[in-house]
């Protein structure tokens, strides 16, 4: 047969480590019990959970922010500026969430004080059904603190102090009275329509927390959105373990919020009248002062008796008047708005806008509005428990720029009057001259008459405006109005078919990736596909698992499946050397203890058996044993004959089996190496096919020393053994390296102790059905011969 059957075949690569899933249902088939604890374990785990976990519901509610507020009042009297306030609606979900507004709602409804119920397994809050309800009378910021709670009688409760987790000191109180325990004043009610008897002298825990901590834990779990891009409706929805407690949470929120927006409407008339109460104040005692004047000359009926010239100069002052009184409430307003900039840092949501004293200048307007804006994204974020936000200096210096451009809008608007007042002191001028003409008593009457005009118009301007800000604040409406209640909707945790089909993939998936990487991490060969998928070498057979402890399985059994395993290797051998009449098998491995002096022994055996000559040579030098399976001495072998020292008959011993004979290794040389490449072994060779049929030479482990690779050209076929969960995987790329460089030629792979049949094994019943064995006491089955020709 040509040489060129041994070389490797073109486009036929080796693939490399790959996951054998065959290996790892049948690891799952042996270890089932892992399978059925692990679910069962985690189906537990989900059934506990689901039964014990608190049940969790959503609870939405939604409300509608009014763009302009229905007619009523100051509108159908005025077009008051009162009424329609500026608001930025992006800013509404925010300011709903903010710190100041969900603190307020938590200190309303007392949720900074909570009485828990402490069960075997989980602790529920006794929010809806304790008859008794608590108020914390001064709270503090970053104080909390923990007591037992009990009901002594149907008017007395007793509390225990905890320190340390420890009871540290105990009271007993009545209901109604404010009492101060440990720092707290703590006042406790009786709830109307909840009965007494079934709670007392049942201990819960009642914790006490900083209000602003519980609003934060209500911020972060609030949702505010808009119903939709355009809308006016904003939802606002709660995930609780207590639906009751959400649900008063939400109305409560939503009543804040609306109470917010009104009194923000009626501050702004508040702030308005008392501005313009000022201003009258002032008046007042000048208006007085001109009136008792006027008096004097009887009353004002006397104007109709002046002369014509009189009464055209006085009806031509009266004119210039009106654009007077106007320029004075302007001067006082621009008074008014400096002051307030420079005095006030924050608080400019309270501002009074120039609409409310008939100013309508659109520059200061806007300018106001976004002032107004930024304070309220100021208290938007400014979180009370966190650092200063980057945002919030930024709006800082917004508001900074802010104020110096409303200061600069102001100066120019006060310079603007300017003009128009020098222009109205000029008219008054010129008509001073004319009035200088008139007789004594007609200049003087027009002069106190138009004192009196001026302070009248003036008075009476300020008296509409302030029935304007007035009526505004009695029919003020909040533009906040509830659409949906609160609602508790379907419960939405646990969910106990999730959970259970969780547990039970859990209960698969973690029993299945623990025998994935038990594969993983198993680097031994453990079947012909691994062998297969990392080298293209021929697989010549399987050889079982040895239960004995000696050698000579095939002479001691020889109708053990073991033995039939050897057979099958003997006939398989002879498709790789074809009709040859002598000829030599190396048998190699890669380290030791994989079996090749076990399967030089039996292999040889069964082709004494079949009656040819058979010499066994132990080419292992440095450490020879193979004598010892025979009974045999070291004294002379292998050694000897190269290195001259004996003849090839002398080192040639006979065994009790027929037809087979051994040559030792002989005594451990110094140069074992060297020996091998002196011509004396290939005449060694020569020598022993002029005697023998078959020359099985037994080797040193390949991974160790080179010795075969020097004996591999004298040689027919090697055959390299490799055993099953204990040869490396890595040595299975290195032989296939040199059998691709072409240093071993001629080499088929023998798998051997297989003791692990199955899937992923490539062993299952196939060998004994064919030869009529089932696996009996010898354990392992062989590999037909039909493979081989397959490949």
């Amino acid at each position: 047969m040509s040489d060129s059957f041994f070389e490797p075949e073109a486009g036929n690569q080796p693939q490399g480590f790959t996951l054998d899933f065959k290996r790892v249902i049948s690891r799952a088939v042996r270890f089932w019990y892992v399978i059925v604890l692990s679910f069962s374990i985690s189906l537990f785990v989900a059934v506990y959970k689901t039964r014990y976990s608190q049940r969790v519901y959503p609870v939405s509610a939604s409300i509608v922010i009014r763009e302009v507020q229905e007619a009523g009042g100051a509108n159908l009297l005025y077009r008051n500026s009162l009424m329609s306030s500026y608001r930025n609606y992006l800013n509404e979900p925010y300011i709903i969430k903010s710190y100041p507004l969900i603190e307020k709602v938590v200190r309303d409804l007392n949720f900074d004080i909570a009485f828990y119920s402490e069960g075997y397994f989980m602790t529920t809050e006794s929010y809806s059904y304790l008859p008794v309800k608590a108020k914390w009378c001064n709270p503090k910021a970053n104080k909390s603190g923990k007591f037992i709670f009990s009901m002594v009688s149907e008017s007395t409760y007793s509390l225990q102090a905890f320190a340390e987790e420890e009871v540290e000191e105990e009271g007993v109180f009545t209901l109604g009275d404010t009492i101060d325990f440990k720092g707290f004043s703590i006042h406790m009610a009786r709830a109307t329509g909840r009965p007494m008897k079934s709670f007392l002298n049942v201990p819960y825990l009642m914790t006490i927390q900083d209000p602003t901590q519980v609003a934060g834990a209500y911020i972060s779990r609030l949702n505010v959105a808009w119903a939709e891009q355009g809308a006016g409706v904003i939802n606002l929805s709660i995930n609780g373990t207590n639906p009751e407690k959400e649900i008063d949470f939400l109305n409560g929120l939503v009543k804040a919020y609306s109470n917010l927006d009104l009194e923000k409407k009626n501050r702004t008339a508040q702030q308005t009248s008392a501005f313009i109460r000022t201003q009258l104040s002032n008046i007042k005692d000048s208006l007085r002062t001109v009136e008792f004047q006027l008096e004097r000359f009887g009353n004002s009926s006397r104007i109709k008796d002046m002369s014509a010239e009189a009464q055209r100069l006085f009806a031509k002052t009266e004119a210039f008047q009106l654009q007077q009184t106007e320029l004075l409430i302007r001067k006082s307003y621009y008074k008014y708005l400096e002051e307030y900039i420079e005095k006030n840092e924050a608080g400019f949501d309270q501002i009074i806008l120039p609409t409310s004293v008939g100013l309508q200048d659109p520059v200061l307007l806007s300018l106001l509005s976004s002032l107004i804006d930024l304070q309220l994204d100021l208290k938007i974020y400014l979180d009370p428990e966190k650092a200063i936000n980057p945002l919030v200096t930024a709006k800082l210096d917004r508001i900074r720029e802010i104020k110096k451009n409303v200061k600069e809008a102001l100066e120019t608007l006060k310079s603007t009057d300017k003009i128009k007042n020098d222009f109205l002191v000029a008219q008054f001028d010129a008509i001073e001259k004319q009035l200088a003409l008139l007789p004594g008593s007609e200049r003087q009457l027009i002069g106190i008459q138009r004192n009196y005009s001026l302070l009248e118009n003036l008075y009476v301007f300020l008296m509409q405006k302030l029935s304007e800000a007035s009526i505004s604040e009695a029919s003020n409406t909040s533009d906040i109005v509830p659409v949906n209640p609160a609602m508790r909707g379907g419960i939405i945790s646990p969910k106990p078919m999730q959970n259970y089909i969780i547990g039970a993939m859990v209960g698969l998936v973690i029993p299945a990736i623990i025998f994935i990487l038990f594969e993983l991490a198993n680097t031994k060969v453990q079947s012909k596909e691994d062998i297969e998928k990392m080298t293209t070498i021929p697989f010549v057979g399987g050889v079982g698992h040895n239960e004995a402890e000696s050698n000579l399985t095939v002479v001691e059994r020889p109708k053990s499946v073991l033995a039939e395993s050897f057979r099958s290797l003997r006939s398989n051998l002879n498709f790789f050397t074809g009709n040859q009449t002598k000829r030599v098998f190396m048998v190699s491995s890669s380290i030791s203890g994989e079996g090749k002096t076990f399967t030089t022994i039996n292999l040889a055996t069964v082709f004494a058996i079949s009656g040819k000559k058979t010499l066994i040579v132990g080419a292992d030098m440095r450490r020879p044993k193979i004598f010892q399976d025979f009974g045999r001495s070291n004294d002379q072998g292998l050694s000897t004959y190269l290195s001259g020292i004996a003849e090839f008959n002398e080192v040639v011993q006979t065994t009790e089996i027929d037809n087979l004979f051994l040559i030792s290794g002989g005594p451990v040389p110094p140069n074992p190496s060297e020996l091998l490449l002196t011509n004396k072994f290939e005449e060694f060779i020569k020598k022993a096919l002029e005697v023998f049929d078959f020359v099985l030479i037994d080797t040193p482990p390949l991974a160790l020393v080179t010795d075969a690779f020097v004996m591999s050209k004298f040689v027919d076929h090697t055959v390299f053994v490799m055993r099953q969960n204990y040869s490396p995987k890595e040595f299975v790329k290195s032989i296939d390296e040199y059998y691709r460089s072409g240093k071993i030629k001629n080499i088929s792979i023998l798998l051997n102790d297989i003791y692990k049949t199955g899937l992923g094994y490539g062993y299952g019943q196939s060998y004994a059905y064919q030869y009529g064995y089932g696996y009996g006491a010898y354990g392992g089955y062989g590999y037909y011969s039909d493979d081989i020709k397959k490949k």
